[in-house]
């Protein structure tokens, strides 16, 4: 059984290897139909903690936020820049 920081541990990584090779910004949306199953609001908060961390890049407004990886996160998972 895997535990809650497992777990957590386990959609950051999906959502930042899915955003890393992305060939186009991601969107919450996105990541919700085809990377993990969290509601939105912790999605969110997820998808804030990261982008405050330096491992994601964020552009647009409130409602139309779209995600890209920074080089930290594609040096990680081995992505070219």
């Amino acid at each position: 059984m895997r535990t809650s920081s497992i777990k957590k541990f386990e959609d950051f990584r999906d959502v930042l290897v899915y955003i890393a090779v992305a060939t186009n910004p991601v969107t919450a949306f996105e990541l919700e139909e085809n990377v993990v199953d969290l509601a939105r609001g912790q999605l969110n908060l997820d998808l804030s903690a990261m982008v405050k961390s330096g491992y994601l890049l964020a552009q647009g407004g409130k409602n139309k936020r779209a995600y890209t990886a920074t080089d930290k996160t594609k040096q990680l998972f081995g992505v070219k820049a």
